[in-house]
């Protein structure tokens, strides 16, 4: 595709009618306590993921032969920690202003939209940074004292690639459901300005 046809598609992209939303002051609230709530269960889910994935890999640093599958359980250990540092400090829940009015709500609503949504876009990058202590990690499993055989190294692999390629279309996912939401609370926002 060349740099004019893609250009054409993102001015057809922003021509696009966006679907209006006609929301009270009420309706746009509670929307946004829901969202609040989902993020911050997903945040929980995401902090005990990485604290399992943490412990494992510590464990795995301590506990198993060979220089370098603890390498790699090295590397994913310092992946785990960068990552829930990650979530605490950039996907954990803004909490609404209890005597916030509808325009403050809309703001908040539409901030929090926008973390989520890059967040869930950023995804690909934050799993590419445990691929090189995971290779080392299968590499090592193979090669190590305790053998892994080379089928189920691979089987390994193939399991984590499907993992990433299903967590990065998850987050694709969400990332246009936040972005669809995100375009018609601007609608909402340009209509009664």
């Amino acid at each position: 595709m060349t740099k004019h046809n893609e250009e054409e598609l993102r001015v057809l992209w922003r021509k696009q009618a966006t679907a209006t939303i006609r929301l009270s002051p009420e309706q746009l609230r509670e929307r946004a306590e829901q969202f609040e709530r989902q993020t911050r269960r997903r945040y929980l889910r995401d902090q005990v993921s990485f604290g399992i994935v943490a412990i494992a890999f510590a464990y795995g640093v301590i506990a198993l032969d060979g220089g370098l599958v603890r390498l790699g359980c090295a590397l994913l250990l310092m992946w785990a920690l960068n990552g829930m540092y990650g979530l605490h400090k950039f996907g954990s829940a803004l909490s609404i202003p209890v005597d916030a009015g509808t325009e403050t709500c809309a703001a908040y609503h539409h901030r929090q939209l926008e973390r989520q949504r890059d967040i869930a876009i950023s995804l690909p990058l934050g799993i590419g940074l445990a691929v090189p202590g995971f290779v080392l990690f299968a590499i090592g499993s193979s090669l190590g004292p305790r053998q892994l055989p080379w089928e189920g190294a691979i089987a390994l692999v193939g399991v984590f690639a499907f993992m990433c390629l299903a967590v990065v279309i998850h987050g694709r996912t969400l990332a246009g459901k936040w972005q669809r939401e995100i375009d018609g609370l601007q609608a909402i926002r340009d209509r009664t300005n």
